[in-house]
């Protein structure tokens, strides 16, 4: 009678244990949203993520009783660790479009603006939630458990303990409980935002502290850094007008001409050809395979390594986990020199977190594919639409420039039909299936072939000197299990050389300026060597760190995966100042950065995304339709009047047309508000005009 008793006693409490971090669960996913609609939509669609979501609250709270021994103290700093957390990473999803991340915390993000995203997201209702949460948490606490706070015994604790130490690992490394294997979960790399929005914040934030565990180098410090400095020799510019730098990262470009058991009917890149018998041209070792563009872009900008990542390169995008302050770049480098550094890309601004990575590069300018002309070549924008945006930069600007450029149009799939005709035929002894994906693949990489001819042609008749880096970032995508490259012979069954035959794409540096024949070099580098190789070529003077890493590139010019590097006869000592300097850059307290004077000067105050928010200078009315004029207006741009979006369309010009629906009527005895937003895929708002007023 006496257990029975004890049990109804300490029945509130265990159920209490049970129940809490379910509604802790609820409360952090509702303010990481915004709405209890949004939440309501995620808990129907991924149950399963909302469990899994239940299990991370519920492991912490048992964690901490075990801790602690009292469940109210427990639940309490919970609360503390969990609400705000979840209203931080909300009021940077509706600012930015990005959740708030682990890595946001740990590695020096710039904390400070989110003090204006607090501002602009904490409502009366969002406010007047969790002051009703925490009401209600206190009367459950006060009504079920008006005893004294109970002690658990030991015995119970350290069961709690191995019962959190069990989930923990489990929710973390998917084992010995596979719960991501069992629920059919995933992360998705390249935009960790449906990551969160899928599998819900608490559980995706347990996803990504892997991504935390970044090994400090051996002898890292303030001491070792200076050592390292006082040994590079500072290379001076050269004497004479500065040149533009235009690099310009092809998708997918590769030569497969090197295939020897499939014959093309003309050869798809006749330009980059000819072009590498008199300019400095070779292979570059690419870091990836049919994909994950953004890391082989870090290596090229900013001369750090996807080496140097532990033993799992592949499953890291720095864009996305570690580019949360500014690294000094090419754009930042060049733009200490009274460069204007740009960067253009015909994809969404979100994609890869372009849009803060290049602020954080030191770039003024970021074109994403919202402030494109609608020019296409099968799915995706031409690479001619590039080559044009690449010209009118340098046109307009007065000094010197420095263009980072990607492509979109050959990236994957190659399906027959992609392009509206392939002009090249394959033949040889392969597949039906296969040859149909070679010839897709050889018309996207003979336009961008094109593409880079109407540069070298552009600027071989301009005065203004100029040089050009092109280069492919990784093989292309042939299917699963390398499907063509097997078909046509080229990979064979356990083929010793696999990677170096996946992994190796053509590239040039062509030039205005220099004597023919002058850095002509066939050589095979690593990407992170190519932009200080660039800046050696122009004359141009580059950092430390692109000092360091030009002459590396002299001694030690490719540097492969690590189990690779006794094949390459590379040490780690060869490399080890190399990994000291990155880590520094991305992860340290960047003493060179402080020591060169620039660590806070590497973000441009007046970086703008586009060319700056849409202006109306004149609104007229038409029958069943507005007449909106002005400038900075795009084919994403949307009207709205008196806050109300109406169908609109864009001339392609300074004009921007609203449909009136049938009935539409102004009110004439007040006047009425005309703006002009810019909305991305994602529904972000990233330009707005001013209101113009309209009777």
């Amino acid at each position: 009678m006496q257990i029975f008793v004890l049990i109804l006693k300490r029945l509130p409490s265990r159920i209490m244990i049970v129940a809490l971090p379910f509604l802790l669960m609820i409360m952090v996913e509702f303010l990481e949203r915004g709405t209890f609609h949004e939440l309501y939509k995620w808990a129907t669609n991924h149950p399963l993520s909302m469990v899994l979501a239940y299990f991370v609250a519920g492991t912490l709270y048992l964690f901490l009783i075990a801790v602690t021994g009292k469940s109210r103290l427990s639940f309490w700093i919970l609360c503390a660790a969990l609400l705000p957390l979840g209203a931080i990473s909300g009021a940077k999803l509706k600012a930015i479009g990005a959740p708030y991340y682990p890595w946001d915390l740990v590695f020096r993000n710039q904390i400070v603006e989110y003090r204006a995203f607090l501002s602009q997201y904490l409502s009366l209702s969002i406010v007047a939630c969790v002051i009703g949460f925490l009401t209600l948490i206190a009367l459950l606490f006060h009504l079920l458990l008006r005893q004294r706070p109970i002690r658990f015994p030991w015995i119970e604790r350290s069961v709690y303990a191995l019962i959190a130490i069990v989930m923990m690992t489990s929710l973390y490394m998917d084992k010995p409980i596979p719960f991501m294997k069992m629920y059919g979960l995933y992360t998705v790399p390249w935009d960790q935002t449906i990551t969160y929005d899928e599998n819900g914040y608490l559980f995706s934030s347990v996803q990504m502290l892997g991504f935390l565990d970044v090994a400090k180098p051996d002898d890292y410090s303030k001491k070792a850094i200076t050592s390292i400095l006082n040994q590079i020799p500072e290379k001076k510019a050269a004497a004479g007008k500065k040149p533009n730098i235009i690099v310009m990262l092809s998708e997918s470009f590769w030569d497969p001409t090197v295939m020897k058991n499939v014959k093309f009917s003309e050869d798809p890149i006749p330009f980059l050809h000819d072009l590498q018998k008199t300019y400095t041209g070779g292979w570059m070792l690419s870091p990836q395979f049919g994909g994950s563009t953004a890391n082989v872009e870090f290596e090229v900008l900013s001369g750090n390594s996807m080496r140097f990542f532990g033993k799992s390169p592949d499953k890291i995008l720095p864009y996305i986990q570690y580019m949360n302050h500014g690294v000094d770049s090419l754009a930042s480098i060049t733009t200490r020199q009274g460069y204007s550094a740009t960067a253009i890309n015909p994809f969404f601004n979100w994609f890869f977190d372009s849009r803060k990575v290049y602020k954080h590069f030191g770039f003024s300018r970021f074109i994403s594919s919202e402030f494109f002309p609608n020019d296409f070549e099968g799915p995706n924008y031409a690479d001619r639409a590039v080559a044009r945006k690449i010209i009118e930069e340098t046109e307009k600007s007065a000094g010197p420039d420095f263009i980072f450029a990607n492509t979109m149009e050959n990236h994957h799939p190659y399906k027959p039909g992609k392009f509206y005709k392939n002009t090249i035929e394959v033949s040889g002894d392969i597949s039906s299936e296969s040859k149909g994906i070679l010839e897709t693949y050889a018309q996207g990489i003979k336009n961008a072939d094109k593409c880079l001819r109407t540069l070298v042609d552009y600027y071989s008749n301009q005065s203004e000197p100029t040089i050009i880096l092109f280069f492919g970032d990784h093989l292309p995508f042939f299917e699963d299990n390398y499907k063509v490259y097997r078909d046509a012979k080229y990979v064979l069954p356990d083929d010793p050389d696999l990677y170096t035959k996946t992994h190796y794409t053509p590239f040039v540096i062509w030039n205005n300026f220099l004597p023919a024949g002058q850095e002509k070099l066939d050589m095979h580098l690593s990407p992170s060597y190519l932009g200080p190789i660039v800046l050696h070529m122009a004359g141009v003077q580059g950092s430390y760190y692109t000092d360091y890493i030009y002459n590396l590139s002299q001694k030690i010019p490719v540097i492969p995966p690590n189990g690779m590097w006794d094949k390459y006869h590379i040490k780690a000592s060869d490399l080890s100042d190399y990994a000291k300097l990155q880590y520094d850059n991305l992860f340290g307290s960047r003493y060179g950065y402080e020591i060169k004077g620039y660590k806070d000067k590497i973000v441009q105050p007046a970086y703008t995304l586009g060319y700056g928010d849409p202006v109306i200078k004149n609104v007229i009315k038409q029958d069943k339709k507005l007449r909106i004029e002005g400038s900075n207006f795009f084919y994403s741009c949307s009207v709205y009047v008196d806050g109300i979006e109406f169908n609109s369309s864009f001339d392609g010009s300074n004009t921007l047309y609203a449909e009136l629906p049938e009935g539409t009527t102004f009110d004439t005895s007040k006047m009425h508000q005309v703006e002009v937003r810019i909305i991305d895929d994602k529904k972000m708002k990233i330009g707005q005009s001013g209101k113009y007023n309209i009777p």
